[in-house]
């Protein structure tokens, strides 16, 4: 029997709405109804391709308005701030004031509501990086519903679903170490989900005041709307993330976005042919929708520039979005491109490597696809990302001012092409994930299907959630037992000294 499910999905960032677009399209040709509601933010990225049924909602003037007022003389800083506790406030203020104007425009649109209301949903499925869409779905009367995350796991929602925390031992998304840690660093660990948590409280409580406004104060808590989903999928590979404590409602779907089918049945044109056959090796350069290489500090640029120079035996393939080249002129061995087909290049056997960013997208097309890879992260969960598949032994991580240091930056890249211990591991990464004995796609169907048929589950809500902190890491229990040694040890203790 086909379902009818709504993904809520606002556009505001590449790689977050393609992970929820590869749900959609994976529930759609499993043959179920799928909704694919898209409240436009800051750009108008689908990323649905089998998914017909879309709506969107786009921003009306008084949104623009206060998108003008939001962005205003701000200058993104992505490429040259630094990633520390300290600077998340900051970074995280512009998509509060976003996302709460975004909420407000829906509400704004009545439509929209009538069209949803006049639907009768079985399942619900919400990214909680916004909880706009769990307030709409309790308007809807939709009882059964899924939150997703399209990063490994979303720190702040922890608590909130009863999942323990390990900062001693587990990266938090932002986190630039590994999981083995100094005493400053697994305090830097867990200030990370602390500044993370405290900024986007700001923005549920705003979204849950517009949600009670709009559709009545019988809207639960944002707290109360986490808790009570059914399941938590995640965008994570058991086998090559860092193994971490989780609860019987989080279910690891990463690689879903990866299509190996499809990518081994892509083609390259003509124009790419020709370019993987200039020379014996071959390296891809892409940083990524959201930082891109033509805002590059000049320093890190010519840093870049210098290596290529270095290796005129090996044809770079540059994503680069402008068209004002003339800073690499005298180099011959550089094929600059707005656009590259990066899975199918990196299916290609020609392709020797890959300098990257560390986006979770691209970190999971480059472990499947077997390649060897530096990668240099700039912002949020990309160092996270970098340091786990370091871990295997395939790429090697820089930070991003080493792309500055012609020599540091040449010696990984020369390591990477002509050491065959980085290609030797890439390809044992992308053996095992290729033969990992659960399929993402059919975890997503089976599970939602599941839910649909049986769901909410309250009897999986854990107790855990309920406990302060005291509580869940019995020091209340150590309090009492020190206050009762204390206690007997003063009744022996008094005689003596009265």
């Amino acid at each position: 029997m086909s379902l009818n499910i709504l993904i809520h999905s606002p556009s505001y960032a590449a790689s977050h709405t393609n992970f929820l677009a590869r749900i959609a399209d994976t529930l759609t040709e499993a043959g179920h109804n799928v909704t694919f509601l898209v409240p436009i933010v800051a750009e108008n990225h689908l990323g649905v391709k089998t998914t017909k049924d879309v709506i969107l909602v786009e921003p009306d003037e008084t949104m623009k308005n206060e998108m003008g007022r939001i962005f205003t003389g701000k200058n993104d800083p992505l490429w040259t701030i630094e990633m520390k506790p300290s600077n998340l406030k900051s970074m995280f203020s512009a998509y509060v004031d976003v996302m709460t104007s975004t909420a407000e425009n829906f509400i704004r649109n009545k439509e929209i509501m009538k069209t949803l209301e006049a639907r009768n949903f079985d399942v619900a499925i919400a990214e909680p990086f916004t909880i706009f869409g769990l307030g709409l779905f309790e308007k809807l009367g939709i009882k059964k519903t899924i939150l997703v995350s399209s990063c490994t796991h979303f720190d702040f929602l922890l608590p909130h679903i009863g999942e323990p925390e390990d900062f001693s031992s587990v990266p938090t998304l932002s986190s630039q170490v590994g999981d083995e840690m100094s005493m400053m660093e697994k305090w830097d660990n867990y200030r990370f989900a602390a500044e993370t948590k405290s900024s986007l409280a700001k923005l549920f409580d705003a979204e849950t005041n517009a949600h009670r406004k709009a559709f009545g104060t019988e809207i639960p808590d944002w707290k109360k709307l986490m808790a009570s989903a059914s399941l938590y999928f995640i965008n994570s590979i058991p086998f090559i993330d860092y193994p971490r404590a989780t609860i019987q409602k989080t279910i690891p779907v990463g690689g879903i976005t990866v299509d190996l089918v499809k990518i081994q049945g892509e083609k390259l044109s003509e124009e790419w042919e020709e370019v993987l056959g200039r020379r014996t090796k071959a390296i891809l350069v892409s940083f990524g929708s959201a930082v891109p290489s033509a805002e590059m500090p000049e320093e890190w640029r010519s840093g870049i520039l210098a290596t290529i120079r270095s290796m005129p035996n090996v044809t770079f393939i540059w994503k680069y979005e402008s068209e004002d080249l003339e800073f690499a002129q005298s180099a011959e061995n550089i094929h600059f491109s707005k656009w590259v087909p990066q899975t199918a290049l990196l299916a290609d056997p020609r392709l020797s490597g890959f300098l990257t960013h560390g986006g979770l997208g691209s970190t999971n097309e480059l472990a499947h696809l077997g390649k060897p890879a530096v990668m240099v992260p700039v912002f949020g969960d990309q160092t996270r990302n970098a340091n786990m598949l370091a871990r295997h032994g395939s790429v090697i991580v820089l930070h991003k001012k080493d792309l500055a240091d012609e020599e540091k930056i040449g010696k990984a890249i020369h390591s990477i092409l002509y050491k065959e211990k980085y290609m030797k591991k890439a390809i044992q990464v992308a053996e095992m994930l290729k033969n990992q004995p659960t399929n993402p796609k059919e975890t997503v169907v089976k599970y939602t299907e599941f839910v649909a048929r049986f769901g909410p589950f309250p009897q999986m809500d854990s107790y855990a959630r309920k406990l302060n902190y005291l509580q869940k890491n019995f020091l209340d229990i150590y309090l009492l037992t020190s206050i009762g040694v204390l206690a007997i040890g003063a009744l022996f203790v008094l005689p003596f000294v009265l």
